[in-house]
């Protein structure tokens, strides 16, 4: 018999899931995963008004978020969900407001990029959740001391959208799978630019237009900048090319280079988070311009060096973000939230 007071155990087997918000379509994949495990799973993407903002203007649009949100709660309490995914922190205040048991899911910026405004709304949104995802391992600093029981869980990557089409050899150019941000290190990968147009003038380098860097890249002689894509167009866009560079700052890979790695394409990138994985990825690791235009410059010179590293990339993706692996644990937290039971301690990598 259970104690007073101990939470009511509930018998479930099928869930009724709501997924709160997209980021880089990591709600999408867990999703359908869950989908196809027999659980009926909803998508809300809330308004996020005046999301584009300057952090010190965003509180005046409080107001129209607080309506957004009443309204995501009426609904969710409507579709008498087992359990409610939220991605982004803040945003887990809906289920705090809301009074549902909630998964609360951390993916970088909306830690990063908190404010003063934001940090207690922050708190207490990781404070009430029943349990704390974060993707990167760098995010462990913040969440720790607020949840020790938060749970680094890398992102799903589908291996089968995103796969290698042709060799690494076969293509010369790199492709710059970042935002040309501050954020992203984009200083540092123009500085390799530079490095490139001299010491490899016939090495052709794409990216994205977008970020307060997009002018001086569109500068450049040996950088071609395109408009963005659907997403469907990337595993395309990736295999077009046989080096990936990805971002110089931030110190953890994010879905870009994840996905680039899947497809078979070796990446240069600033990594230092390789204890959060029981082997290290195959990234090489740049920690500025010069750096990034060594190693860039290296992997043009070495078609064969390419396909090595990256069929070593796909098969640790494989290992460490194979959708199935992600979306089972996902289902064995969400199971357990459901029923009133403690989630059972994380698998070990």
């Amino acid at each position: 018999m259970a104690e007073p007071g101990a939470p009511q155990q509930r018998s479930v087997t099928r869930m009724r899931i709501a997924e709160i918000n997209d980021i880089a379509f990591v709600a999408t994949e867990i999703g359908q995963g869950l989908r196809e495990r027999g659980h009926t799973v909803d998508m809300f993407n809330p308004r996020l008004v005046g999301a584009r903002l300057h952090p010190n203007i965003k509180p005046i649009t409080g107001p129209i978020r607080a309506l957004d949100w009443l309204d995501l709660i009426r609904r969710i309490r409507a579709g008498r969900y087992d359990v409610v995914h939220i991605h982004y922190a803040y945003l887990g205040n809906i289920g705090a407001l809301g009074g549902f048991p909630y998964i609360l899911h951390c993916h970088g910026t909306d830690l990063r990029g908190s404010t003063a405004f934001t940090r207690p709304l922050i708190a207490n949104a990781i404070r009430q959740a029943r349990h704390v995802f974060y993707s990167t391992p760098d995010l462990a600093g913040w969440l720790l001391p607020l949840r020790p029981d938060a749970e680094f869980l890398p992102n799903p990557i589908d291996t089968g959208a995103f796969a290698p089409a042709s060799p690494a050899s076969a293509h010369e150019a790199a492709w710059v799978c970042c935002a040309l941000t501050e954020v992203k290190g984009a200083g540092r990968i123009l500085r390799a630019c530079e490095v490139l147009a001299r010491t490899h003038p016939n090495l052709r380098i794409s990216a994205f237009g977008g970020g307060e860097y997009t002018a001086v890249f569109r500068r450049l002689p040996n950088v071609t900048l395109y408009a963005r894509h659907p997403r469907e167009r990337l595993p395309q866009i990736i295999n077009e090319h046989g080096i990936v560079i990805g971002q110089a700052r931030l110190g953890s890979a994010g879905m870009a280079e994840l996905e680039s790695m899947a497809c078979g394409r070796p990446v240069v990138t600033w990594f230092n988070e390789g204890r959060a994985y029981a082997e290290p990825p195959p990234f090489l690791s740049a920690v500025d311009g010069e750096d990034i235009a060594r190693l860039v410059g290296r992997l043009a010179d070495d078609p064969a060096l390419r396909d090595l590293l990256g069929a070593e990339g796909r098969a640790w993706v494989e290992r460490h973000h194979g959708l199935d692996r992600i979306v089972r644990r996902v289902e064995e937290v969400a199971l357990a939230v459901a029923r009133g039971e403690p989630v059972p301690a994380a698998p070990t990598a």
